[in-house]
């Protein structure tokens, strides 16, 4: 049988919706149970390829949807569905809009939409518009999907917000616009009644390789870049937004290059702030970082700073300076904290990452987690700031 007649049998019988749903959750149980594909398969015989793809995807999405245990996605639509924290927060930001999603693939982001406004998804993959149709089953949602391809989608377009995440190229070193599918350039050229548009940028492509103008929108969970949202002047005049979930914090301003000399000997103080990574890539960190901290360490990863100020609401990470050390001989002193397990952050190779943290761990025995950071080739343990 070929997958999309099998999605389609689940999405014209409910029966046989809610008995494949429950297969797929005791495959899940399995897999965790640490059981290998082979015996799993003899208890599982009928469809087993596609039940035991979806019982992965399952335990691949548990953490990003709160009705992962009832939801089908392929590989790809697993690893870069938009997670639920994202699809809520900017289903409230377009709430009360007409959405054209093109290509909506296993139709997250448009579930999340269908709260706050009427949406239209329109996927040229078959398979993927019908995981859609049933995954908008546990979200009860009345969302319209579509199997067609955008430019040949004849629906009402006039007045309407044009969404998409388009698919890109997973490995490719540069991250550039013609790349995207569909591009979303041809299709405003070729849907001039569209109002405006939101579309899913890959977080790491330059600004320079972005052709359409907007608020450029960085979003983070956790910590982790996350989303780069492209948003028309249409619907917002604001140049450029970094937004820290699951905080909710959003920052909004003009950006600007940030210059940092590192003074190389110079005193830090008692603590160590590290920006949330959407502020730096929404290039707002003139916003966040105060004139009189010390620059600690830069690269393309971290921006690290020191000041003698504690700061509760920053956004990001802080730490408070437990002591220094010239070199990296710093056992004895991590004991003297009570330090159980260290992790650096500064650049390292992996290989040395992991080697030096297992040397040191094993002379631990304390309870705590230490930080280290680096400036220049003087060494400063800290605490993170909960």
């Amino acid at each position: 049988m070929k997958l999309y007649n099998f999605l389609a049998k689940l999405v014209n019988s409910e029966s046989y919706y809610k008995l494949i749903d429950s297969e797929i959750n005791e495959i899940v149980k399995l897999i965790r149970a640490g059981y290998q594909p082979e015996y799993i398969k003899k208890l599982h015989k009928n469809n087993f390829n596609f039940l035991f793809e979806f019982a992965k995807s399952r335990i691949k999405i548990a953490g990003k949807f709160s009705l992962h245990d009832h939801l089908f996605m392929d590989y790809y639509s697993s690893m870069y569905s938009t997670p639920e924290i994202v699809g809520k927060y900017r289903a409230k930001k377009l709430a009360g809009n007409k959405i054209v999603d093109a290509g909506s693939g296993a139709g997250m982001q448009d579930i999340m939409f269908s709260g706050f406004s009427d949406v239209t998804g329109v996927e040229i993959d078959s398979n993927r518009y019908a995981m859609a149709n049933l995954n908008k089953i546990p979200y009860i949602s009345n969302v319209n999907f579509i199997n067609s391809d955008i430019f040949s989608f004849n629906g009402d377009f006039s007045g309407s917000i044009l969404f998409s995440d388009p698919l890109r190229p997973v490995n490719s070193s540069e991250k550039l616009f013609s790349q995207l599918v569909p591009d979303p350039v041809e299709i405003i050229h070729k849907k001039p009644e569209l109002s405006g548009y939101a579309i899913d940028l890959p977080p790491h492509m330059e600004w320079d390789n972005i052709p359409l103008k907007g608020e450029k929108e960085y979003i983070s969970i956790k910590g982790a870049l996350n989303r780069l949202t492209l948003y028309s002047p249409s619907i917002s005049e604001k140049i450029s937004t970094a937004v820290i979930l699951p905080e909710n914090i959003i920052i909004t301003g003009k950006p600007c290059g940030f210059k940092a000399n590192i003074e190389y000997g110079k005193n830090t103080g008692q603590y160590i702030y590290v920006p949330d990574i959407s502020i730096t890539y929404a290039r707002l960190l003139n916003m966040v970082v105060k004139p009189e901290w010390v620059p600690v360490y830069i690269d393309e990863r971290r921006q690290i700073f020191s000041g003698n100020s504690y700061e509760s609401a920053f956004p990001g990470k802080q730490y408070s300076v437990i002591s220094y050390s010239d070199d990296m001989n710093i056992i004895p002193l991590l004991r003297n904290v009570d330090a159980g397990k260290v992790f650096f952050r500064f650049k390292m190779k992996p290989e040395e990452t992991y080697l030096y943290k297992n040397s040191i761990e094993k002379e631990l025995t304390g309870p705590k987690n230490v930080y280290i950071f680096r400036n220049n080739n003087r060494y400063i343990i800290a605490e993170e700031i909960n």
